[in-house]
C-alpha cells in the first residue's frame, strides 16, 4: 500500500480550497442572486468579518478534506481524474447536505437553491481535479 504524502496532500488541498472559493464566488454572482436575496431575508442578523473569515477557512478545510479523501481512495481506484471525480462527488454531496440543513434552518425556499446547487457540482469537480493534478505532479 502506498504511503500518503501528508504535506503534499495538505498543500494540494489548500489549492483545491482556493479554487473552490474563487469558483463559488463567481458562480454565486451568475446564478445565485435569488438564493443570496433569500438568505439575506432569512437571516436575523448581519454578517461580520469573522463570519466571512470562517467561510473562507471552511472552504480551505473542505479542500484539504477532499485531497485527503483522494489520497485515501487512490489505492483502490488508481491515481488520476476518475478518482478525483469520485472524491469531488463525495465533497459535493457533503457540501450539499450541509447547505440543505442551513437552508432549512433559515427557511429559504428550496426552489432558489437549485441553480447554485447544480452549478457547484462542476466547480467542486474542477477544484478537486486541480488539487489531484498537483498531487500527482
Amino acid at each position: 500500500m502506498e504511503k500518503t504524502n501528508w504535506a503534499r496532500s495538505f498543500l494540494c488541498g489548500l489549492v483545491a480550497g482556493v479554487v473552490w472559493t474563487l469558483l463559488s464566488m463567481v458562480l454565486l454572482g451568475f446564478v445565485g442572486d435569488d438564493f443570496l436575496a433569500a438568505v439575506r431575508v432569512g437571516r436575523q442578523h448581519g454578517s461580520s468579518s469573522g463570519s466571512y473569515l470562517f467561510l473562507h477557512f471552511s472552504n480551505l478545510a473542505a479542500g484539504v478534506w477532499a485531497m485527503w479523501l483522494y489520497t485515501a481512495i487512490r489505492p483502490s481506484y488508481g491515481p488520476g481524474p476518475k478518482t478525483a471525480a469520485v472524491a469531488g462527488l463525495a465533497w459535493w454531496v457533503i457540501v450539499s447536505m450541509q447547505s440543505a440543513k442551513w437552508v432549512a434552518l433559515i427557511s429559504v425556499s428550496p426552489a432558489v437553491t437549485l441553480a447554485p446547487l447544480a452549478a457547484t457540482l462542476p466547480a467542486i469537480l474542477v477544484a478537486t481535479l486541480a488539487g489531484a493534478w498537483l498531487y500527482e505532479k
